[in-house]
C-alpha cells in the first residue's frame, strides 16, 4: 500500500484522506469476488465500473483474448485499413441494435466515446453550413465522463468543481427523477410533459439555430440509478424533432 501511495495518483479519490488511509490494493478477481494483496475476499457489487458483467476472470474471455493476442495484438483503423475482428464486431452490433443504427465507431472509454460523438455532431453541422448550431444539452445528475468535453456534459458537481467546467456550448436541463422532483400529486406522464416543456423552453431561450444535440442516459447510473418516467423519451424526442436537434 505504501508503494501505491508513493507512485500512483488515484482518480476520483480524496487525496488528503488517501494520505492517511492508503487505497485497497486488489490482487485478483474471480466471479463476483475480488481479493486484496493479503488474500482477503470481498463481494464486489459494482462489476468493476459496471463493465465486468460476466464476472472477473471469465475463462471464455481469457481464451479468446489470448488467441487474439497471438493472431493480431493490435492494429489501427486509420487511412483505409481495419482489423478483421473490428469489422466482425461492428457488423454484429449493428445487427443487434434497433433501426436506424447502421454504423458504429469504437473508442477506448466512455469519456472518449462522448467526446467523439460531440465532434461528429459539430462536424455534421459544419458540413451543412450551420457553424452556429453547436450547443449540446445534457441533464442535471447525468454522467457522461470526466474529460473536458464529457465532464462538461456531466451534470454532477464533483466532475466540474475546480476544473473550470462546463466550458461554453454546454447546457443542462432537468433531471427526470419523478420521486424527488415531481409536484404533489403529479403523475409520471404529467411530470414527463413538464420535463419536455422545460427542455422546449430552454432550446427556445438559447435559440434553436444554436442547439445541435441532446444527450441522455437511458437510465441515469452514477446520478442515482434513475429510471425516467413513463412517456418521457417520447415527449423529449418530439421536442428535439420540432427544433431539428439530434
Amino acid at each position: 500500500r505504501e508503494r501505491e501511495r508513493q507512485y500512483y495518483l488515484n482518480p476520483f479519490t480524496n487525496l488528503p484522506q488517501r494520505e492517511a488511509n492508503p487505497s485497497l490494493v486488489v490482487k485478483r478477481g474471480k466471479g463476483v469476488y475480488v481479493y486484496d494483496e493479503d488474500g482477503r475476499e470481498y463481494l464486489e457489487g459494482l462489476s468493476g465500473l459496471w463493465c465486468c458483467s460476466l464476472g472477473f476472470s471469465e475463462e471464455r474471455l481469457a481464451k479468446v483474448a489470448y488467441q487474439q493476442m497471438q493472431d493480431l495484438p493490435y492494429y489501427h483503423s486509420f487511412t483505409g485499413k481495419i482489423p478483421a475482428v473490428t469489422v466482425e464486431l461492428a457488423e454484429r452490433l449493428v445487427k443487434l441494435a434497433p433501426s436506424p443504427l447502421s454504423r458504429v465507431i469504437f473508442a477506448n472509454s466512455g469519456s472518449e466515446s462522448n467526446d467523439t460523438a460531440v465532434k461528429i455532431v459539430w462536424y455534421y453541422n459544419n458540413t451543412l453550413g450551420r457553424p452556429e448550431k453547436k450547443k449540446i444539452i445534457a441533464r442535471q445528475r447525468g454522467y457522461h465522463g470526466v474529460t473536458v468535453v464529457a465532464g462538461s456534459l456531466t451534470g454532477l458537481s464533483y466532475a466540474q468543481d475546480g476544473f473550470d467546467l462546463p466550458v461554453d456550448r454546454f447546457r443542462h436541463t432537468d433531471c427526470p427523477h419523478h420521486y424527488r422532483y415531481a409536484n404533489p400529486g403529479e403523475s409520471e406522464e404529467d411530470f414527463a410533459t413538464r420535463m419536455a416543456d422545460n427542455l422546449d423552453q430552454l432550446i427556445t431561450a438559447e435559440g434553436p439555430e444554436t442547439v445541435a444535440a441532446f444527450i441522455a442516459e437511458p437510465i441515469q447510473g452514477a446520478g442515482g440509478v434513475i429510471v425516467p418516467p413513463a412517456t418521457y423519451f417520447e415527449k423529449i424526442q418530439s421536442v428535439l424533432k420540432k427544433h431539428d436537434v439530434l
